[in-house]
């Protein structure tokens, strides 16, 4: 009990907001309350948000020119113990706010009691947030586009290879691997124009909206926002130090990003199968068995599918967390970084991983070929083929399922039909209907917009180029 006393007393002193109270805070509630563990993070957007509220207020005429170049060297010193590692954190301090706040007070006196002019916290964390989302979402927005320049040099590599796509994981027909790597750069390209949008639509500081009304000192914060490279400043003070929407808005376009390449690690761990093998994984980003010595799992790609659950559930949290509150600005939402910043960790972590592995996984063009003669690909040619020759779809459809019928019952392939044999069930076709089974027709005969024939293939080639350009 004497050491709980001994730490309530430090927190009396120390608190910036204990002038009200008459009792210290219990120690359970001061490590109840406490966010300093996980918010230090946003400490480089606090600094900088502090930098233009000082300049702003100098420019106003609030605080003089002596007190103003006080405070932003003392600003610049905690940064750069900050970022040595030798900043003095403290858990009774809360948050990296106060902890800024008293370590400024520590170094250059009086004149640090003067930063908070005109200022709360809710408006001060909430511009930190937008800032630190900002820097998140270039951030993201800088290694999807790496991830698109791999996905195109890829699909450029393996424009004529071809494999049997699938769907209800059935074969289905044959695709070219430059369809299959550009399908991964139009989900990334969504991804990053999503982040685009996000980051247009909460251009604006919340700086200057103070506890939920502004301030009766004569504040500019248009200035702090240009300072701060928004776009404008915030037009109701009421709404903004409540508003999470930039924080919920970065954490489903992370989701996305991560529910997108979960399938794409879903589908590397089924190509890279023993029983498949028509992709090989660097052993790099493989691990081994502690029992079977042959073992090379993809433990990275099952890891980022368990991985992307994670980041589900902290979305979800982060929507229950929002869901109830009243409308301003409520402690709950301390609660918001707890599942943004691993939601942030996860992502990142995972477009890195995914650059390497997009670029350095190798394509078993020869396996993957050998199954091109397998599970009647091709039926779907010839029942095109069929309607070409006057058949309506749905009768060309049919005599083509009988084919396949008449080929599972002899346990023979398409391709081991004779024109007897093709005649025997569709009269129609003739023996240059037979022609239809060589797998690599599909990239000459395939020409609309899209689809995975050659031109199309080095039209959307054209497309990701422009855009890595742009």
């Amino acid at each position: 009990m004497k050491e709980k006393r001994s730490e309530g007393a430090k927190e009396k002193k120390t608190a910036l907001w204990a002038g009200r109270f008459t009792e210290a805070t219990q120690p359970l509630v001061q490590n109840y309350t406490r966010s300093i563990h996980f918010d230090k993070r946003l400490a480089p957007f606090d600094i900088k948000g502090s930098q233009a509220h000082v300049r702003m207020l100098n420019r106003q005429g609030i605080l003089s020119d002596e007190d103003a170049g006080a405070i932003l060297k003392g600003l610049g010193q905690i940064q750069a113990e900050i970022e040595s590692g030798e900043f003095p954190f403290r858990d009774e301090l809360e948050d990296i706010h106060m902890n800024i706040e008293f370590r400024l007070k520590e170094l250059i006196g009086e004149p640090g009691g003067k930063l908070h002019t005109g200022r709360s916290r809710n408006d001060q964390v909430a511009t930190d947030l937008r800032l630190y989302c900002r820097h998140v979402a270039d951030c993201w927005k800088s290694v999807l586009r790496q991830l698109v320049e791999v996905l195109v040099t890829r699909a450029e590599e393996h424009r004529l290879d071809l494999f049997p796509a699938w769907t209800h994981l059935q074969a289905a027909q044959p695709l070219s691997w430059a369809q299959y790597f550009l399908a991964f750069a139009e989900m990334a390209g969504r991804d990053s124009e999503r982040l685009d949008s996000l980051l247009q639509r909460h251009s604006v500081s919340p700086l200057g909206a103070g506890a939920l009304s502004g301030s009766s000192i004569p504040l500019d914060p248009d200035y702090t926002a240009a300072e701060l490279g928004f776009s404008e400043a915030f037009w109701n003070s009421y709404d903004v130090v409540g508003d999470r929407d930039m924080v919920l808005e970065l954490a489903q376009a992370g989701t996305q990003i991560m529910l997108h390449f979960s399938r794409l690690a879903e589908d590397f761990i089924y190509l890279s199968s023993t029983p498949v093998a028509w992709l090989e994984l660097p052993d790099s980003l493989c691990t081994g068995s502690s029992m079977m010595p042959q073992k090379k799992n993809p433990d990275v790609l099952e890891l980022m599918r368990g991985k992307t659950a994670s980041v589900v559930g902290h979305l979800n949290a982060l929507l229950v967390l929002v869901k109830g509150l009243p409308s301003s600005y409520h402690r709950d939402l301390q609660q918001d970084k707890e599942h943004l910043f691993p939601i942030v960790d996860i992502v990142s972590d995972s477009l890195e991983i995914l650059v390497v592995l997009l670029a350095q996984a190798k394509v078993r063009v020869d396996r993957a070929h050998r199954a091109l003669e397998s599970d009647f690909l091709m039926a779907t040619e010839l029942a095109e083929w069929l309607v070409k020759q006057g058949l309506p779809f749905r009768t060309a459809h049919e005599k083509v399922g009988a084919l396949v019928a008449f080929c599972v019952a002899r346990q023979i392939g398409l391709k081991d039909l004779t024109a007897e044999m093709m005649a025997e069930v569709i009269p129609e076709v003739g023996f240059e209907g037979s022609q239809v089974f060589d797998p690599g027709i599909v990239l000459e005969g395939r020409t609309h917009r899209g689809s995975t024939g050659l031109e199309p293939i080095e039209q959307q080639l054209r497309k990701w180029k422009r855009w890595l350009a742009e």
